[in-house]
C-alpha cells in the first residue's frame, strides 16, 4: 500500500541491534515495554518481547507479575517454561517500578530493590500507573532528541475486568490520536490490539506466535468505512459491515488468511489479534 503505515510483529520480536537491515530500509525502531498488573503473556511471546526490549518498565503492580512467574515460578510448565533459557533470574530485572505503589506486593518490592532496581513512587491521584510510566519514557526520549522516539509495547491491560480493558483501549486511543506516537502495541495473555488511525495501514504479522483469529473494532465513534484484504471475510464497499459500526455489524472473529494484512479506514479504528497459546 502507498504511503501506509506499516505494523510488523517482527519488529516486536527482534532487537534492534540484532537486526540487519538494508540501507533501503529504516532502521528497526528501539522497543520499550510498560509491564502492566495484568496476565503475562505465554512465555514463548514474552520472552521475544522482553529479549527484543531495550527499555523495560513495570507500573507499580506489573512487578508482580514478573516476580510471580520467574521468581516465584507460578503457571511456569504451562506458559512454555524453558529452564535453560529463562532459568536465570538476573535476566527478568526491569529497569524501573514506577507509580504510587498500592498494588506492588512487600516481598516483590523488597526482591527488586535488593537486586538494585529503582522502585519509585509518584502519588499523583491524577495520572494512573501507565500514564506514570508513558510520562517518563517521553521525559527520557526528550532528553535524547537526536533518537527516534521508541516503539512502545504495553504488556497486559486486556485481560480481567471490563472497565480496566476499555480504560487500556482509552490510553492507546489517547496515545495515538493526542500524543501521536506513531506505534503502540498492547500485547496480553489471549489478545494484543493497536489503534489503527485514519487512513491506510499494511499489517506484517508473524503467525507462529500471534494466531489466525482477528477482528476490527469501530469503538469511539458512530461508524467506520473500512476496506481490508487478507481476511477470510474481508470488508468493503460490497460488504453488509460497510460501514460497520456497534449498532448495525462488527468484524469479529474473523480470521487471517495470509501474514500481510491492509487496512484502510477513516476514523480510529482498533485491530485485535489473537496471542497464539493463550486462550484457555
Amino acid at each position: 500500500m502507498t504511503d501506509a503505515t506499516l505494523w510488523d510483529t517482527h519488529s516486536l520480536l527482534s532487537s534492534s541491534h540484532n537486526t540487519a537491515s538494508s540501507t533501503s530500509s529504516p532502521p528497526p525502531p528501539r522497543n520499550a515495554l510498560i509491564i502492566l498488573n495484568s496476565p503475562l503473556p505465554p512465555q514463548p511471546l514474552f520472552r521475544r518481547l522482553w529479549d527484543a526490549a531495550s527499555l523495560r518498565f513495570c507500573a507499580d503492580g506489573g512487578a508482580n507479575r514478573l516476580f510471580d512467574r520467574f521468581v516465584r515460578g507460578k503457571d511456569r510448565a504451562e506458559d512454555g517454561w524453558d529452564d535453560e533459557l529463562d532459568g536465570d533470574e538476573r535476566k527478568w530485572l526491569p529497569d524501573l517500578v514506577l507509580g504510587d505503589l498500592d498494588s506492588l506486593r512487600e516481598d516483590a518490592r523488597r526482591y527488586y530493590e535488593g537486586k538494585g532496581v529503582r522502585v519509585e513512587q509518584d502519588p499523583d491521584e491524577y495520572s494512573t500507573d501507565l500514564g506514570k510510566t508513558v510520562a517518563r519514557l517521553s521525559s527520557l526520549e526528550s532528553s535524547s532528541p537526536s533518537q527516534a522516539p521508541y516503539q512502545l509495547i504495553i504488556v497486559g491491560g486486556l485481560s480481567g475486568r471490563l472497565d480496566q480493558t476499555v480504560h487500556t483501549l482509552h490510553a492507546l486511543t489517547l496515545l495515538a490520536e493526542k500524543e501521536g506516537r506513531e506505534r503502540v502495541w498492547t500485547v496480553g495473555r489471549e489478545s494484543a490490539a493497536v489503534v489503527l488511525k485514519k487512513g491506510k495501514h499494511h499489517l506484517k504479522l508473524d503467525l507462529s506466535l500471534f494466531g489466525r483469529t482477528c477482528g476490527i473494532l469501530p469503538l469511539g465513534t458512530s461508524s467506520a468505512y473500512v476496506t481490508t484484504t487478507g481476511l477470510e471475510w474481508n470488508l468493503g464497499p460490497n460488504d453488509h459491515m460497510y460501514p460497520t459500526s456497534l449498532s448495525t455489524a462488527v468484524s469479529t472473529s474473523n480470521h487471517l488468511v495470509k501474514e500481510d494484512v491492509t487496512v484502510e479506514t477513516d476514523v480510529a479504528v482498533i485491530w485485535t489479534m489473537e496471542v497464539r497459546g493463550g486462550a484457555e
